[in-house]
């Protein structure tokens, strides 16, 4: 006898049976108790959350040879042809393997005959969202009047792609993850079941790593009895394939946060392929402890696999909203990174938590603030540099010319009898701002340069270490900044080349100056021999622009 899987196994066959999803549930049974059975339902929600069960059981509810009753008997003809998969009025189609407009076609002509032996005929179309447009158009007019003995069942876990034509003809209910408690619950309900002798915390540990779905639950309680047999414990739980159990979320989370950085490579567990699931549970146990420090252990917006409130809120307030909002940001980066350099994604998380570990990865609020004004005091002023630095702007432009009547070789802008030098004075006797026309003051590269790294710093450490390592500020005209890099490797490359980490650096740089600058990162390695000739750089220079392919 073949082998039926525990999630098929124990699907429930009534509402009552159906986990955490309380509000569609009801909606649907609501719908045959007052009679207001719609035509067309589309349920949408992560995967395994029930979308499928609840369609299936909307179906046998109408189809109740005792019905429609809110709640199927299980036990006439057509609630029992339904679970066995042979009602012959009960089409289930997969749209991702129909996709085309003929399959579409087929339906609606076969929605025109009246059911054989049921009261209704229903369309269960699964992952409705992979239907092609012309697909969907065709099967508008009949989504909107339908046959009277025609329902169609609608489920996606991509509302988004499902166009607004289509959704403005259907019901739609949304079904939310589950809740760790809720699955951790019916896993034991099942362990008992099946007989079988779980340790404590098992249930736990599956819950947290099905991340609200109780069908990954289940599949991971199977392949959990497969290997280890009907006793397993929480250490078994270790063995599975995936980002790794709480405690090693939770000891590596400790390692980083005593700065231990031999501590945190032995903390971190083998997971051989699976290191952006390992990041994706800690960015997961780092935002519930966010939340759960913020808003509460009560706090509706926890995430479904936290088991622990308490721990999460307590682990939080240690390491501090500020730090936690810079370690989110950059483990975000690292999953990214991870996902673009797969062989190399182990180092991209060993660097990352290294990094965090530094003092300086969590650069207090205060701190900045200090260090911007000091700078904003610095620009402002129109001291000179402290070093021989170039100035910012470009020493050929023009200069203003000089008020008449001013004697030679007064400087420009200055009036007459005044000292070279001194500020222009208002006839209210302050001293004016520069004319539209004079040069704003300025200071050195290396100022600028060591402002940008430390603003920065601020959003990006290892984006700022990268430049500091690889990087220099060439030059700064006209409201663009040019950052020369000299040996990129491939990963850092992929790291200069993004967007969102120019914008980044964008950000920075304007927060350095107190203006708007819009930087460009320049792969030297990779540039075209002529723009480093001298003579298109000076053209390009002249113009104020840049050499591209």
């Amino acid at each position: 006898m073949s082998y039926l899987v525990l999630a098929r196994k124990y699907r429930p066959k009534t509402f009552a049976q159906v986990v955490g999803q309380e509000n569609a549930t009801r909606v649907l049974q609501g719908a045959i108790a007052e009679d207001r059975i719609g035509h067309a339902y589309l349920l949408t929600g992560p995967r395994g959350t029930g979308k499928t069960t609840c369609a299936r059981l909307f179906a046998k509810a109408l189809n109740c040879e005792r019905g429609p009753a809110p709640e199927p008997c299980g036990e006439c003809e057509r609630c029992l042809a339904l679970d066995a998969g042979r009602e012959v009025d009960v089409r289930e189609i997969d749209a991702a393997s129909n996709t085309g407009v003929d399959h579409v076609r087929d339906l609606r002509d076969e929605a025109t005959y009246v059911p054989l032996r049921a009261r209704f005929k229903v369309f269960i179309v699964d992952e409705v969202h992979m239907l092609s447009k012309p697909a969907f158009n065709a099967l508008l007019k009949t989504l909107e009047e339908p046959p009277p003995h025609v329902k169609f069942l609608f489920a996606t876990t991509e509302l988004h792609k499902v166009p607004d034509t289509i959704l403005s003809r259907c019901q739609v209910l949304r079904l939310t993850p589950l809740p760790a408690p809720a699955i951790a619950g019916q896993l034991e309900e099942v362990f008992g079941a099946e007989g079988v002798q779980a340790g404590e915390g098992v249930a736990q540990e599956l819950a947290r790593r099905a991340r609200g779905g109780l069908r990954d639950a289940l599949s991971l309680a199977d392949q959990l009895l497969a290997l280890v047999g009907s006793r397993p414990s929480l250490s078994d739980c270790e063995r599975l394939a995936g980002e790794g159990s709480t405690a090693a979320v939770e000891a590596v989370l400790e390692a980083v946060l005593a700065g231990d950085r031999a501590g945190v490579l032995s903390a971190l567990p083998v997971v051989e392929g699976g290191e952006g699931e390992f990041l994706s549970g800690l960015l997961d146990h780092l935002r519930g402890c966010l939340i759960a420090a913020l808003c509460g252990e009560g706090a509706p917006v926890l995430p479904p696999e936290a088991c622990e409130p308490g721990a999460l809120a307590e682990r939080g307030r240690r390491i501090g909203a500020r730090r936690l909002e810079l370690w989110l940001a950059e483990l975000l980066q690292a999953r990214e990174r991870a996902r673009l350099l797969p062989a190399h994604a182990r180092l991209v998380l060993e660097v990352t938590l290294l990094d965090l570990c530094r003092e300086e990865s969590a650069v207090p609020l205060e701190g900045l603030v200090r260090r911007l004004a000091a700078l904003e005091a610095r620009l402002g002023s129109g001291a000179p540099p402290p070093t021989g630095d170039p100035l910012l702007e470009p020493a050929t432009a023009p200069p203003a010319r000089a008020p008449a009547g001013s004697p030679p070789g007064s400087p420009a802008g200055s009036p007459a009898g005044s000292p070279a030098g001194s500020p222009a004075v208002s006839p209210s006797g302050s001293p004016s701002g520069p004319s539209p026309g004079a040069a704003v003051p300025t200071n050195s590269v290396a100022d600028a340069w060591r402002g940008f790294l430390a603003e920065l710093e601020a959003d990006s450490p290892s984006l700022a270490d990268l430049l500091g390592r690889r990087g220099r500020l060439e030059q700064v005209r006209s409201g663009r900044a040019t950052v020369r890099l000299v040996g990129l490797r491939e990963d850092e490359r992929l790291l200069v080349v993004e967007r969102r980490n120019q914008r980044t650096c964008s950000r920075a740089f304007s927060r350095a100056l107190g203006r708007a600058v819009e930087v460009e990162l320049e792969d030297a390695d990779r540039a075209r021999a002529g723009a480093e000739d001298p003579f298109t750089r000076e053209v390009a220079d002249l113009f104020e622009g840049r050499v591209e392919d």
